[in-house]
């Protein structure tokens, strides 16, 4: 499976900004107040040791991160809008996903532009707003034509148009199960933002980095607080806790399955070969020799084997698309696991041929002729 962005050798660390008590006289009323510690504390980020690049955005920004999604404020993590030029049905979905974030957040994050551009510094709070959206986007809003240019806004009537400026790939920044999430982005230098994330790339040392970024953010404002350090990694690893305990509880019912299974063939084989031991001794009297005798049973017992593995393997081919939403990193018929399995049971099979045969084998011929 593959995520749509890079994890790797990624540290988060978040802050917050004070909420205004008076915006005529408060530091950060308004984005074009906040720019300026933006842009002053991306400059100490990437002078930080080890830190070969560093973006901001909102904590709605955080790949798979699940602190906010309880919440799902239209403030932040979700926007409700309408397209220029098309009316949207009140039965159909209106909100996307959305985030806030600085220009160097898509190269950061290794998520590909398709089309168009992505932010850069004309992008700024004089200047129109613009956008940047996903392929899942562009598929359910804008389908079938060129969406660079384009323009949607805000579900009020003093909203401003945002134009679409970039196209960029599908990534499961959302959920895992699924990539085509529709998803826009926007400029944070347009936006603002109270609650911030700060991205860090580079070979990074994980015990260092939070009192690093604290400093350096406390030396351009002591009154804000550094907190929830956090590797990339470990978050795209947090996000699967749910689906890792489903599929734990479902190993578990799978392992007493496959245990119940291995037990009934071995049982069943070895009662049928046992029930052939008046036979074996005739083949013996008759003068066939033993090790022909075991052959003839391993291999009657393994097309047995290899024919009710062969329907159990389409059986669960059948039925593996089920499974699919639960799994990351493995494909529902991934062929290891169904190689493994199969042989397993064969394994049985033989082993439940072999033991019985082996013991009739070793019985006086007269004794087996008398066998009931």
């Amino acid at each position: 499976m593959r995520l749509g962005f890079t994890p790797q050798n990624v540290m988060v660390v978040r802050t917050r900004l004070p909420y205004p008590n008076d915006p005529k006289t408060d530091t950060y009323a308004t984005p074009a107040q906040e720019a300026p510690f933006f842009r002053e504390l991306l400059r100490r980020s990437r002078a930080l040791p080890k830190v070969e690049e560093a973006a901001l955005g909102d904590t709605a920004s955080i790949p798979l991160d699940e602190s906010l999604r309880d919440l799902k404020l239209i403030s932040e993590g979700q926007f409700l809008f309408t397209v220029d030029g098309r009316n949207i049905q009140s039965d159909e979905p209106a909100v996307v996903e959305r985030s806030s974030v600085t220009p160097e957040y898509f190269h950061l994050l290794k998520i590909p532009l398709l089309r168009g551009r992505l932010f850069d510094e004309s992008d700024n709070d004089k200047a129109p707003q613009v956008a940047v959206i996903n392929e899942a986007f562009a598929r359910t809003y804008l389908p079938n034509q060129n969406s660079i240019g384009k323009r949607f806004r805000k579900a009020r009537a003093d909203s401003p148009w945002i134009t679409v400026i970039g196209l960029i790939a599908n990534a499961r920044t959302e959920s895992l199960a699924e990539a085509g999430v529709p998803k826009i982005y926007l400029d944070l230098y347009q936006t603002g933002g109270k609650r911030l994330a700060i991205f860090l790339r580079g070979n990074l040392d994980a015990a260092a980095i939070p009192g690093e970024v604290r400093e350096q953010v406390q030396s351009v404002d002591p009154r804000l607080p550094v907190f929830g350090a956090q590797k990339l990694n470990e978050t795209v690893s947090a996000s699967l806790a749910e689906r890792r305990f489903s599929m734990e509880i479902v190993a578990l019912f799978a392992l007493t399955a496959l245990l119940l299974a291995g037990l009934g063939i071995y049982g069943v084989i070895s009662y049928l070969v046992s029930e052939r031991t008046h036979e074996i001794g005739i083949r013996i009297a008759l003068g066939a020799e033993r090790k022909s005798i075991l052959r003839m049973i391993l291999r009657q017992g393994l097309e047995l084997a290899i024919t009710g593995a062969g329907v159990g393997l389409v059986g669960a081919l059948i039925v593996s698309h089920l499974m699919g939403r639960l799994l990351y990193g493995v494909r529902p018929t991934d062929p290891i696991t169904f190689a493994s399995v199969g042989l397993l049971l064969v394994g049985v099979a033989l082993l439940a041929c072999f033991i019985p045969a082996l013991r009739a084998l070793r019985v006086d011929p007269l004794v087996a002729l008398k066998h009931e």
